[in-house]
């Protein structure tokens, strides 16, 4: 079987994408609602799609196979499965918090609980992705993904009164 890359997409999916014999990139976001998005990628620009067209569950089904892709259909349905233990949260930071105005480093919330923080959201915008060095500021929204039970230990840190 050709090697396709996966990529975790939290809090929407995963994406899947193969390079052809040919040099064209293509791939498939899964999102966890089943849905899906099959892509192809701009040749001069791999990170921009020049093409998307969206299937919901029973097309991609249908489409994966007329390609004759059951392996590959198994291995999405997999993927899924995988990803839907997953769950995400928006957790305003209180003015009490015990972690307000700590770095997410000083925080170690992700050593503490096992959820991570996704993006931060203020007034003055979103830092998706952010680093250790970002402040837990009071009045922010932390964008918090994990498992069930990481995910309420994270709330219960970033709102308990310190």
């Amino acid at each position: 079987m050709r090697k396709v890359t996966e990529t975790d997409l939290p809090g929407v999916g995963a994406r899947f994408d193969l390079r052809t014999d040919a040099g064209r990139s293509v791939g498939v976001v899964v999102h966890q609602s089943g849905r899906r998005d099959l892509v192809v990628y701009d040749e001069r620009d791999l990170d921009r799609a020049c093409e998307s067209v969206e299937l919901s569950e029973d097309e991609g089904h249908t489409l994966g196979e007329i390609l004759g892709g059951s392996p590959v259909l198994e291995h999405l349905d997999d993927a899924i499965h995988r990803l839907e233990d997953l769950v995400i949260s928006w957790i305003t930071i209180g003015a009490n918090s015990s972690l307000a105005g700590m770095t997410l480093a000083e925080s170690a919330l992700r050593t503490r609980t096992g959820a991570g923080v996704v993006a931060l959201v203020s007034d003055a915008g979103s830092i998706p992705i952010p680093g250790g060095t970002e402040r837990l500021e009071p009045g922010d929204t932390a964008v918090v993904v994990g498992v069930p039970p990481a995910v309420k230990a994270a709330t219960r840190l970033l709102t308990r009164p310190g």
